[in-house]
């Protein structure tokens, strides 16, 4: 990082804020505004949508029905335990060469290198799980998400955030990368001076923070591609990545940075082609999550209207002039002299024709697009272990393409970055010399994949009990198993084993080679011992026999 001293009215600074206003500004950005909000209002009321300008100064929504967003919640939750879930090895690295990876040195060290990066994610390094659970949220209910990491070097930790879309812009390639970011946020004076130091700020905002200001002045991060990059540079300028802070007032250059990789990260749900910004299943809900909203606000103003109606009276004479008649409290003047009430109720409460079943089959509606009905099936009367696990391979089923994009464009990204971040802060042991110079790659261990492999693993298990009373009537079926290839496929069944524990199959010939040639020494030896023990028992039988008996019986052998 470089610290600045702070230039005003810098073209870099410039060139942050007006590429954040052509990024608000995107028609494709504006088409997703609009309903955006209404997701935020109806499905996520905790959390602001596109076009908030300061998240922090929001008006939380008040929607009238929770059941959209307990849906929604159930359904982040889903996710999260699926795809980075902190009780599995959901990720983890290795070469392309399956077989290589398999070479116990290898393996022990992927295995190690894999348990490093993985801690690093830990609550006690970085607050990446309680950031990616808002991530999924947000994915969840508008399509999209945005996070940003770096290292806190005072505390020595990892900085995860996921941001609100109302103050992240970015630019995505073809491949699905980010590109340019602009991030906007606003801090007091007092809080900038914290964070940039006095003297990278302009005089105009150290002379509001010594009058104690408390207005809120934006900032904007502006990270882009360095094209001017060559490797040995000092500073930013060695980087691939270029970060700029800019402040609005003076627009005033603050910061400069640099980065090895790109630090922001924009997972989406599910992308039409060309599309920039994704939709997520809150985009599916929202039909039902409004045609809720106004169903259940017309039956709360009908109730609302039967339990205090409107009166009609002839004149404020007939009633208090303050409208209220409490139980027991006598009204004069509330009948005429034929005993027929003055006062009366509007009846303008009819029936809205909304059913109670009608009702129930919107919210329905709502669950079945987040699939509700199937996150607590476990343990339920009247559903078996097996049928709960049936039905949840087919929940990870319809996740696994959605999932394979969310760990292609954010946890993927976020294990390979942290391997580096560790790899160059000296964390990480070198690979075995045999390695050098061969490429790494993240293994993703999704949730659907863990299913799909328990459920080819209970098959192998289940093919070995059927075969067990076969064996027994003819050998021949037990010569057509491979103890190896059963004892591979048990272990690729169960992902979160550590590929350390299986041995390669030529380290367990080796074993089985100088086991064999144990128990054939401890043949001979016991051959040996039984010949000694036979000519022993020869000799003594011998000297017990008359004299003259061995030989006359070697005569007649011969």
């Amino acid at each position: 990082m470089e610290h600045t001293v702070v230039i005003e009215n810098d073209p870099r600074a410039k060139a942050a804020i007006e590429r954040w206003g052509e990024g608000k500004s995107d028609p494709e950005r504006s088409r997703f505004e609009t309903d955006c909000s209404d997701i935020a209002r109806l499905i996520r009321p905790q959390r602001g949508g596109f076009s908030d300008d300061i998240p922090s100064d929001r008006t939380l929504e008040k929607p009238l029905s929770s059941s959209p967003i307990l849906a929604q919640s159930s359904f982040a939750a889903g996710i999260y335990a699926s795809i980075t879930n902190p009780a599995n090895r959901w990720a983890g690295l290795e070469t392309p060469d399956r077989e290589f990876n398999k070479w116990k040195p290898m393996a022990e060290w992927n295995d190690l290198v894999t348990t490093r990066v993985l801690n690093s994610f830990r609550p006690s390094m970085s607050s990446f799980y309680t950031a990616t659970f808002q991530a999924y949220s947000d994915i969840a209910a508008f399509g999209n998400a945005a996070g940003y990491d770096e290292v806190d070097e005072v505390e020595k930790k990892f900085i995860d955030v996921t941001m609100s879309l109302s103050e992240v812009v970015v630019w995505i390639d073809f491949h699905g990368r980010v590109v340019e970011v602009v991030r906007k946020f606003h801090l007091t004076p007092q809080a900038a001076i914290l964070h940039f130091g006095s003297d990278n700020l302009p005089q105009k905002m150290r002379d509001m923070a010594i009058a104690g200001s408390s207005g809120k002045i934006a900032f904007y991060q502006h990270v882009k591609k360095n094209f001017d990059f060559k490797t040995g540079k000092l500073g930013p300028r060695g980087k691939r990545w270029l970060s700029h802070y800019a402040c609005e007032v003076e627009s005033s250059l603050v910061r400069r940075k640099g980065y090895s990789e790109m630090p922001f990260y924009f997972p989406r749900w599910d992308v039409d082609s060309g599309m920039k910004y994704g939709t997520g299943p809150g985009f599916v809900a929202l039909a039902s999550a409004r045609v809720n909203q106004q169903m259940t606000g017309a039956v709360i103003r009908q109730a609302q209207k039967a339990a205090d109606p409107t009166l009609l009276a002839p004149d404020r004479h007939a009633y208090p002039l303050d409208g209220v008649v409490r139980p027991g409290e006598v009204l004069y003047g509330g009948t005429n002299m034929q005993g027929n009430p003055v006062v009366r109720a509007l009846d303008n409460f009819g029936s809205i024709s909304v059913t109670d079943a009608e009702r129930r089959q919107i919210v329905e509606d709502i669950k079945e697009v987040f699939q509700y009905s199937i996150m607590g099936l476990q343990g339920r009367t009247g559903v078996t272990a097996e049928e709960t696990r049936i039905m949840e391979e087919a929940r990870l089923r319809n996740w696994a393409p959605h999932a394979d994009r969310i760990m292609e464009e954010y946890a993927a990204r976020k294990v390979e970055r942290r391997f580096r971040m560790l790899w160059r802060a000296g964390q990480l042991p070198p690979p075995p010399p045999e390695a050098e110079n061969m490429p790494l790659q993240v293994r993703y261990q999704s949730g659907a994949a863990m299913a799909m492999s328990a459920r080819e693993g209970q098959a192998v298990r289940q093919f070995l009990t059927d075969l067990g009373p076969l064996a027994q009537m003819d050998p021949r079926y037990a010569d057509r198993l491979d103890p190896d290839a059963i004892a591979e496929a048990l272990h690729d069944a169960s992902p979160s084993l550590p590929a350390s524990v299986l041995r390669s199959r030529e380290d367990a010939d080796a074993i089985a080679q100088d086991r064999a040639e144990q128990q054939q020494q401890a043949q001979q030896m016991a051959a040996l011992q039984s010949g000694s023990s036979a000519a022993k028992d020869m000799a003594q039988a011998a000297g017990a026999l008359p004299e003259g008996t061995m030989e006359a019986m070697s005569q007649a052998v011969q």
